[in-house]
């Protein structure tokens, strides 16, 4: 795919690379040369205020719990004090 580099020295990407990598307008993409090639990377970018979600404990946390809701061992309570209870029962 051939492009051209335009006024200050931008480029538009290919429509059929938006679809394959699922790109959006304002999407974060990543640049940088390697063996004298330019790489284009997505990238996810998380607010610092949320990165311990990411952290592999926490996401392994995450999939124990779901795993416990998926397996039926977990309790709905209405409230706090309803919980307390299921607690000390």
């Amino acid at each position: 795919m051939l492009r051209k580099l335009g006024r200050n020295y931008q480029i538009a990407l290919p429509k059929e690379v938006v679809k394959t990598l699922h790109l959006h307008i304002n999407d974060y993409l990543d640049i940088r040369v390697k063996d004298n090639k330019i790489i284009i990377e997505p990238q996810l970018v998380i607010p610092k205020d949320q990165a311990y979600f990411y952290t592999p404990e926490w996401q392994k946390e995450e999939a124990d719990a779901h795993q416990d809701i998926k397996k039926g061992r977990a309790t709905k309570t209405k409230d706090l004090k309803e919980l307390c209870k299921e607690l000390d029962g």
